[in-house]
């Protein structure tokens, strides 16, 4: 900012009314209050004595008061001095203070100019690149606030599967705590079951021997059968052969000899006793077949019930 380069300093010296009142009140002697009390001379008898004043002391109070108050016009001569001396220096500084502000107000407008011009530069530079962006980006952003929006909707979609999947999870985590107690529960009933088991395999030890046996006796059965079915069919074979014969004889023109007719009657009495003996042994081996199933069905009715009673 500018300032006045006329600036009113006050001075600092003092008036000649100042001086001479200091000069005065220096001059003036000083009294003492309380003078200490003279005695006076006692004349002698019988004669009466006059003696002159002395001023010694009046001259050397006022050379001293000279002197004090050359001494305080002296003091008060350099003081002032040195108090202008101190002023011109303040002046001086003053001045160059002056200067210094002056100076720095100007650079200050013009910094202030420089920076206002930046700043519109950049806010029109701003201006321009808004408008830019904002027509380059407006699409762009359009996209995005729809992207935006349906992110929210699957957002919401998916916090109502999470319930929905938190429900099922604490459904799940019930009924595997369910399954977990049927779990438990399944392990004492194995165990239970396994101290039942032990007796019943002891037991079926024995039972196994017996069936084994009973096997071997089906399986011999089952060999006989087989020997009387061989039987049985080399019988059907004679039979066919005799029947073959037997019809070769009617065709015969003479008559069949009665050594043939015998023989065929020993031989069809041969087969059938075979026959009678095949169906005799038929009948016992399915009895003792019946006789086997009955020991077996008991044999198994005696292992469920001992299970059973374990």
């Amino acid at each position: 900012m500018p300032r006045d380069e006329n600036v009113e300093i006050p001075s600092l010296t003092l008036d000649q009314d100042e001086v001479s009142e200091r000069r005065a009140t220096a001059s003036t002697p000083k009294r003492r209050l309380n003078p200490p009390p003279t005695r006076a001379a006692v004349p002698p008898a019988g004669a009466t004595a006059y003696k002159k004043p002395s001023l010694v002391g009046v001259y050397i109070l006022l050379i001293l008061i000279l002197a004090a108050a050359s001494g305080a016009g002296y003091w008060l001569w350099q003081q002032n001095m040195q108090l202008r001396a101190e002023l011109s220096s303040a002046k001086g500084q003053i001045e160059n203070l002056d200067h210094q502000f002056l100076a720095a107000d100007v650079s200050a407008n013009k910094q202030g100019e420089t920076v206002e011009q930046t700043l519109k530069n950049h806010d029109s530079e701003i201006r321009k690149l808004w408008g830019v962006a904002y027509d380059t980006n407006r699409k762009t952003l359009a996209a995005h606030t729809d992207a935006i929006a349906a992110m929210q909707k699957k957002l919401s979609i998916m916090n109502e599967a999470v319930s929905t999947q938190s429900q099922r999870v604490a459904i799940q985590s019930d009924a595997f705590n369910e399954l977990e107690a049927n779990y438990n529960k399944l392990i004492v009933s194995v165990a239970e079951l396994d101290k039942a088991v032990k007796p019943i395999s002891r037991d079926w030890s024995s039972v196994s021997t017996k069936l084994n046996g009973l096997e071997k006796q089906v399986a011999a059965q089952k060999g006989q059968g087989e020997a009387q079915a061989l039987s049985l069919d080399q019988a059907s074979q004679d039979i066919d052969s005799l029947e073959k014969k037997l019809d070769t004889l009617a065709n015969k023109p003479n008559a069949a000899s009665a050594e043939e007719l015998a023989e065929i009657k020993r031989t069809l009495a041969t087969q059938q006793d075979a026959i009678n003996a095949i169906d005799a042994f038929r009948s016992q081996m399915n009895a003792q077949v019946l006789r086997l199933n009955k020991q077996i069905n008991q044999l198994l009715l005696q292992q469920q019930l001992s299970s059973g009673a374990n």
